[in-house]
């Protein structure tokens, strides 16, 4: 059996590979992992070229208890790809925290309807628990 530091370290070093399919692969095995050492491995990551890593690094974090990745979602919302902007709405509903309140109300107004959703339900979210 392989020991867990030996697969968190394994799952970052791919995290920062060349081929952007292993990366969000690695992003989305964190999540299933749920090792916390992985949060500022995807935090990085949310900065990654390709948007599919910077979506399952976004989602991924959802799966954590932290609110280490709120800033760096904030700047998601604003992210070219729609599918990385409604990744970091998903995921700063899950965390709850206020600070996402602003961004989100900016965030309703998306070219994107999908967006748009998410991020009112975000902030009804938000706003329920505070």
């Amino acid at each position: 059996m392989v020991e867990p530091k030996k697969r968190i370290d394994f799952l970052v070093k791919q995290l920062e590979t060349g081929d952007w399919n292993v990366r969000e692969d690695a992003a989305e095995l964190l999540a299933e992992v749920g090792d916390p050492r992985a949060v500022d491995h995807l935090i990085k990551s949310l900065q990654d070229e390709d948007y599919h890593v910077r979506e399952a690094s976004a989602l991924a974090l959802a799966t954590f208890d932290s609110k280490d990745p709120i800033e760096p979602l904030i700047d998601l919302l604003e992210d070219e790809k729609s599918g990385v902007r409604y990744a970091a709405a998903i995921t700063l509903s899950i965390i709850g925290d206020e600070r996402a309140i602003k961004p989100l109300e900016r965030a309703q107004n998306d070219d994107n309807k999908v967006v748009q959703r998410v991020s009112n339900l975000a902030l009804k979210e938000i706003k329920k628990r505070g």
